[in-house]
């Protein structure tokens, strides 16, 4: 699955934090053309049931800067 954070703040943190993972597994494959705020993650290794969007978000908002920054996590192709 893939997954698109929409953030123009802390994206080297963003990318650490989430390829530091070991279940499930985020590897960071650019951005989204035209929009260098959109991080694209191809997203493996997920356990039944994980809610891989909500699970995103969570750690992110965990850390430090998470509570002061805006962002977005969406499944990609799923329009909201």
């Amino acid at each position: 699955m893939r997954i698109i954070v929409d953030s123009f703040l802390r994206q080297p943190d963003i990318i650490s934090l989430l390829e530091s993972q070991q279940s499930p597994v985020y590897k960071h494959e650019g951005h989204v053309k035209n929009f260098k705020g959109q991080m694209i993650f191809d997203v493996s290794e997920v356990a039944d049931g994980v809610n891989v969007v909500a699970y995103t978000k969570g750690l992110i908002k965990a850390q430090p800067y998470g509570k002061a920054i805006v962002f977005r996590v969406i499944e990609e192709g799923k329009n909201w």
